[in-house]
């Protein structure tokens, strides 16, 4: 049983707006998330909302989504992780972490995490992709992310600053990438001028 966490409990200060609520083709930057991870096949989702909660939860139907509420959002995108693990059902073997601001991701990559991660369930499955321009080519890592069950007391464990990254580096974890052909998994839209492009991608 898989598990999606969409995380929007960041406080979108470099925005400047809240970015959940962002248009993306005609929808919610949090609309178009939650119906291309649906391509993994999970049992439950569950929405990492922070400060501006009630903004999106006016305008946002949660439906059968569960909602949690990060209440630090200061400490950075574990804090997110952190608020959204404690919602996940017992039965869990895993959770995949999406970012309410990469809604370009196609769902055909969030379907081909989920089938490698039930292929290999005991390891952390990150998606990774040639970056454009680069010589030699170089592939970089994004999201979304996979986290067994067995490697969430790491989330809580580590230090805030260091995030994901302290969790997927750690000398116990067992991590397996996986290449995609889907440079969307490293484009997120932190700010107004990277928004703008979005228009025209």
């Amino acid at each position: 049983m898989l598990s999606v966490l969409i995380l929007a409990g960041g406080d979108s200060s470099r925005m400047g707006r809240t970015k959940a609520l962002l248009d993306y083709r005609g929808r919610s930057f949090l609309e178009a998330v939650l119906e291309a991870s649906s391509a993994a096949g999970a049992a439950e989702t569950i929405v990492v909302l922070g400060g501006s909660r009630k903004e999106v939860l006016s305008v946002w139907e949660p439906g059968a989504a569960k909602v949690a509420f990060n209440e630090t959002p200061e400490l950075g995108q574990i804090a997110s992780v952190r608020a959204g693990l404690r919602l996940v059902s017992a039965g869990a073997e895993a959770a995949m972490i999406c970012l309410v601001d990469q809604p370009t991701i196609l769902p055909g990559t969030y379907g081909a995490v989920a089938a490698f991660w039930r292929e290999n369930k005991g390891s952390i499955i990150i998606p990774k992709c040639l970056r454009g321009g680069s010589a030699p080519p170089v592939f970089k890592r994004g999201h979304p992310v996979i986290i067994p069950r067995v490697y969430f007391p790491l989330c809580s464990a580590g230090p805030a600053e260091k995030g994901l990254h302290w969790v997927t580096h750690h000398p116990s974890a067992r991590v397996l990438d996986l290449e995609v052909d889907d440079g969307n998994i490293l484009r997120d839209f932190d700010t107004p001028e990277e928004y703008a492009s979005l228009q025209t991608f």
